[in-house]
């Protein structure tokens, strides 16, 4: 596929519904780049689309470039033989029992509901999936039946035992379901190491099964560690290793009335996880609907691309060759799957004898029930040091605990120092210490220079003799001692700073030097265009220890670069650390920024590298809170969601106040008012550091005049609204411009932003509703045309005889300026219902957000509070697009739009405000705005229409279109010529009145309209 033909692909899918995210961008990705997706992207209820070309072999090629892989596919290959071959002769590790039995633990992830209700799934839910996972690794399954015939002979049976955890990682009894409340109500695969992190068993001693409420996919895995050829790219976290399904896909509606999606209602989405976990691959080959590649699984058919559904058999693609879509690790349908085979089943027993984290969990202590025996005191969890501390003395805490079936009284433990032994001490517990009870004990303080080091507690003896169980008699913990920075400081990363810390969990892509051209500069980069398989991962990279007990300001600053691909949302944390801790759930989140409001510049397909200044963007966040403290540190934690690159650069922490006030918008005077006293209100933005005090200078039509503000709190990167006192305007258009200006009376420091000029127009017309304008002729004075910036404004034009008005939005490249149409003071004081229609035409400009308002104001103009209708960029247009200026050219180029008005109804000064915004997208047009004293109307092209007809009962309406306000009389005439009804209606438009003839016979009557000379006529059919 061309360049050209990728990038109108990616555009039309872009623009397409109800895709999975999960599902579609790496669908997307796989196929354009090459690179091979671990995760499984699951079937989505609405949609199915098949992972794409696989990129193995490009995919490894890049990471030897990187030195991330040092083994070639032959290698990789020969490796999975080798353990085949002597597996199958006897050689190596034997087997010790019959099954294979793997510990698990359900971590239900819910959003507080009770047990058993909607994700907080039931305990029948939980074992009903379980039941599933046995039956089908065993072919056990009662739908192993529909198997056909010619697969029978490679049907494969895994003898495995899922068994629900008996006893915890701390030794206790345990059912083997976890039960946490979230803090979302709904989960991403980017969400992965925050959710993960809410609940986690060790991933060696037990397969950790997260349910939750998944909004993008129904369930991913994560791949064994192991050297099986396609998983090099695989994370090796321990931290998130296991499986995460919907809780909307768990279980088997053949075990119960389960709340299940119906496609998906048979557990098999846990069956296809597991078999990942177990290092199995799609049997596509995961090469996007072609036939090159395959799983590495000699009995699975060749297969070009997944398969959705439930389709006939047989099913052939590659040449003819029948295709198993019945197998667990295709995307059929849980009703079509029913199978493994035994190539699969070999490749899984390799996985489950030689991967770390896979053999372990057949002799893990999850599978036994405790055991309780005397004098067994167990180290339960280390309180200090944290994994992060400082260059200072801290007191070695540990927490014990009671694990035996007696009390204890005394214990003997030892405490490491990297590697030797520091103290060896006695503790005697009064009270003693009952059954399962806890406490913590100390040690001398110690203190660490910088870097790497290891602190490790040892239980030698319990009351006076050897410990029940040695198991949980240690406990050790990898401490890192940070080095300091003086401040003010800078880092330009022209080479990788020795003094700060990366943290990379996954042991995967992390941050690193990066050139960004054109000069060849030098940046820190997290590559997340690479990063695949891990959304939801986190690396840090943090800052050496930062003092501030005596700086006099705080101002922390650095550049980013980031381009989204397509919708992604990679994201980009900063938390403020103390006492050296790194445990970021507890430090201050500082700045948060993700996808759009992370970007600095267009969404792009390629592997984003910044090109010029441009693409970049300075963020300042002032620290000035912090004042007075010690041993903070600063992360900067990029979060994957396998979009693209991210740039840091030049970041720095500026201790010298910085004065740099910003005045952002001014909030009051509107552009349109009816009042000559106006008290204006600006919306100001501190750009520096902390501010107690400020000028305002106003010039309003020459006048000029000051203000100062004092007594702020008026912290840097923190925006405050502020009112002036009242000021006066005359009739007609003002000119006004405020500054900002002298932060606690010093000099700004970028005072270019600091002025706003304006104009407001005070203008009083005013009219009543029903109401029309559809600009032809002369332009009502009584609307206003307004730009409060003086740029771009509404003008008039002439359309095949008819005119509208319309802003040139694709002319104007001024970004934020804002054309304003306002209608005259309207009194809806007596008037129950009020509803509003107009004429609308608009083609999309690719990449444009062009934005359009509708506000209202129930104070003459004075505040406009009320947004009536907002819409932006595509769903301003009607299916419409167009990269040239944009005219329309006929009625289908128009739509009608309309709106209930009920939040205005009642009130006196009323005014109703058009506001296009200009993104430099496309020409925006109106016509035949129309205000009504109903609810919106039948549309009618006559003076006036009769309806129903023939009416049944009696009851009918009269709804009139008059082309000007004006005095009607409405006559009823019987068909002997009697007058039965006569009414005049005055300010008649297009109001809409009952009437009735009930009580008369049916017949032929007339209904007569008199308009100032002219007469119309309808017949009315009564019908009873």
């Amino acid at each position: 596929m061309s360049r050209q033909n990728r990038l109108l692909f990616l555009y039309l899918i872009d623009k397409l519904g109800p895709f999975e995210p999960g599902i579609f961008v790496r669908s997307l990705k796989t196929f354009f780049q090459g690179l091979f997706l671990t995760v499984l992207i699951a079937i989505g209820p609405h949609f199915v689309f098949s992972q794409d070309r696989c990129g193995t072999v490009t995919y490894t090629e890049a990471l030897k470039e990187s030195n991330n892989l040092f083994e070639d596919t032959p290698q990789f290959e020969k490796w999975l033989q080798q353990k085949q071959k002597a597996r199958r002769n006897g050689i190596g590790a034997q087997r010790t029992k019959s099954t294979y039995q793997i510990p698990v633990v359900f971590h239900i992830i819910h959003n507080g509901e009770a047990t058993g209700v909607s994700s907080n799934i039931s305990a029948a839910q939980i074992q009903s999936q379980l039941a599933v996972l046995n039956k089908d690794f065993k072919r056990l399954n009662t739908d192993a039946t529909n198997t056909p015939a010619e697969f029978l002979p490679v049907a494969g049976a895994f003898d495995i035992e899922f068994v629900l955890a008996k006893q915890s990682p701390e030794g206790l009894v345990t059912d083997g379901i976890v039960r946490v409340q979230g803090t979302k109500t709904s989960w991403t695969m980017n969400d992965n190491y925050i959710l993960k992190s809410l609940s986690y068993w060790p991933a060696e001693d037990y397969l950790n099964i997260w349910v939750v409420n998944l909004s993008d996919v129904l369930g991913y895995s994560q791949f064994p560690v192991s050297g099986l050829p396609g998983l090099e790219n695989s994370s090796t976290n321990r931290l998130t290793d296991g499986v995460v399904i919907s809780y909307t896909v768990a279980g088997s509606i053949d075990d119960g009335a389960f709340n299940l999606q119906p496609n998906f209602r048979k557990g098999r989405t846990a069956t296809h996880e597991v078999g990942h976990f177990f290092g199995l691959r799609h049997i596509w080959g995961d090469d996007s609907g072609g036939c090159t590649e395959s799983d590495y699984v000699d009995d699975t058919p060749n297969q070009g691309g997944s398969t959705s559904g439930c389709p006939a058999h047989p099913r052939t693609t590659c040449s003819g060759v029948t295709s198993m879509f019945q197998n667990f690790l295709d995307y059929t349908n849980d009703d079509c799957m029913n199978i493994f085979t035994q190539g699969q089943v070999e490749r899984m027993v390799t996985v489950i004898e030689n991967s770390p984290r896979r053999a372990s969990l057949t002799t893990s202590p999850g599978l036994s029930d405790p055991i309780p025996v005397a004098n067994d005191l167990g180290l339960k969890e280390i309180v200090s040091p944290q994994t992060g501390e400082c260059a200072t003395p801290f007191i070695p805490t540990v927490e014990i605990r009671n694990y035996g079936n007696n009390s204890i009284t005394s214990a003997r433990v030892r405490l490491k120092k990297d590697g030797v032994i520091t103290e060896t001490k006695n503790f005697n517990f009064n009270p003693a210490l009952n059954i399962l009870e806890s406490t913590t004990i100390t040690f001398t303080p110690i203190s660490f220079a910088s870097g790497n080091h290891n602190v490790t507690f040892e239980i030698l003896q319990t009351n006076a003799t050897t410990d029940g169980i040695a198991a949980n008699n240690i406990l050790s913990r990898d401490v890192l001692i940070p080095q300091s920075i003086a401040v003010p400081f800078l880092e330009t990363f022209s080479s990788a700073p020795s003094t700060w810390t990366i943290t990379n969990p996954d042991q995967f892509i992390t941050w690193q030097l990066a050139n960004t051209p054109p000069n060849g500069n030098k940046a820190i980069k997290m590559e997340f265009y690479n990063y695949e398989d891990s959304p939801g991962e986190i690396d840090m990279l943090i800052t050496p220890v930062i003092n501030l007990t005596s700086a006099p300001a705080a101002l922390l600053k650095f550049d980013v670069a980031y381009a989204r691909y397509l919708s992604s949302d990679d994201g980009l944390k900063v938390v403020l650390l103390d006492e050296c801790n790194t445990n970021i759930s507890q430090g201050v989140v500082v700045y948060d920024k993700s996808g759009a409001s992370l970007a600095t510049t267009a969404s792009t397909s390629a592997d984003f590298t910044p090109s010029n200044s441009t693409e970049w963007r300075n963020e300042s966040i002032d620290l000035s809170a912090y004042i007075g403290q010690n041993n903070l540190q600063l992360a900067f934690i990029g979060i994957n969601d396998y979009g693209n690159n991210l740039y840091l650069d030049n970041i720095s922490l500026t201790t010298s106040p910085i004065y740099d006030i910003v005045l952002r918008e001014v909030l009051a005077p509107s552009p349109v008012t009816c009042s000559n006293q106006v008290q204006p209100k600006l919306r100001i933005e501190n750009a520096g550091t902390l501010v107690s005090s400020l000028k305002v200078v106003s010039v309003i039509n020459g006048a000029l005049s000051t203000q100062t503000f004092t007594g702020l709190n008026f912290p840097g990167n923190s925006v405050i609204e502020i009112e002036l006192t009242t000021k006066s305007l005359i009739d007609g258009e003002n000119e006004i411009s405020f500054e900002v200006t002298e932060p606690d009376n010093e000099t700004d420091f970028n005072p270019f932003n600091n002025e706003q000029q304006i104009k407001t127009i005070v203008n009083r017309s005013n009219n009543k509703i029903p109401l029309r304008e559809n600009f032809e002729g002369i332009f009502d004075e009584q609307w206003v045309r307004t730009n409060p910036r003086d740029g771009m404004n509404w003008e008039p034009t002439v359309l095949d005889g008819n005119t509208s008005v319309f802003v040139d939005g694709f002319s104007n490249t001024t970004s934020g300026d804002q054309s304003w149409l306002v209608s005259p003071v309207l009194d809806f004081t007596d008037i129950e219902e009020a509803s509003l229609t107009y004429d609308v035409s608009y083609a999309y400009r690719e990449n444009t957000s062009d934005i359009f308002y509708i506000l209202a104001s129930t104070d003459c103009g004075t505040n406009f509070t009320d947004t009536l209708y907002t819409a932006s960029g595509s769903s301003l247009t009607n299916g419409l697009y167009s990269s040239n200026s944009w005219q329309p050219q006929g009625e289908g180029d128009w739509t009608n739009k309309s709106h209930i008005l009920a939040t205005v109804v009642g009130k006196p000064d009323v005014r109703i405000a058009f506001v296009f915004v200009n993104d430099h997208g496309n020409n925006f047009y109106v016509d035949n705005i129309e205000f009504y004293v109903s609810d919106i109307p039948v549309k009618i092209t006559e003076v006036f229409s009769v309806y129903p007809n023939p009416a049944a009962d009696g009851n009918a309406v009269v709804s009139f279109n008059l082309p000007e306000k004006g005095t009607v009389v409405l006559d009823i005439i019987d068909p002997m010529g009697k007058v039965l009804i006569s009414e005049t209606l005055p300010d008649i438009l297009n109001q809409t009145f009952p009437f009735s003839l009930s009580n008369r016979s049916s017949g032929v009557y007339l209904v007569r309209v008199k308009t100032g000379d002219n007469v119309y006529f309808k017949r009315l059919i009564v019908m009873k």
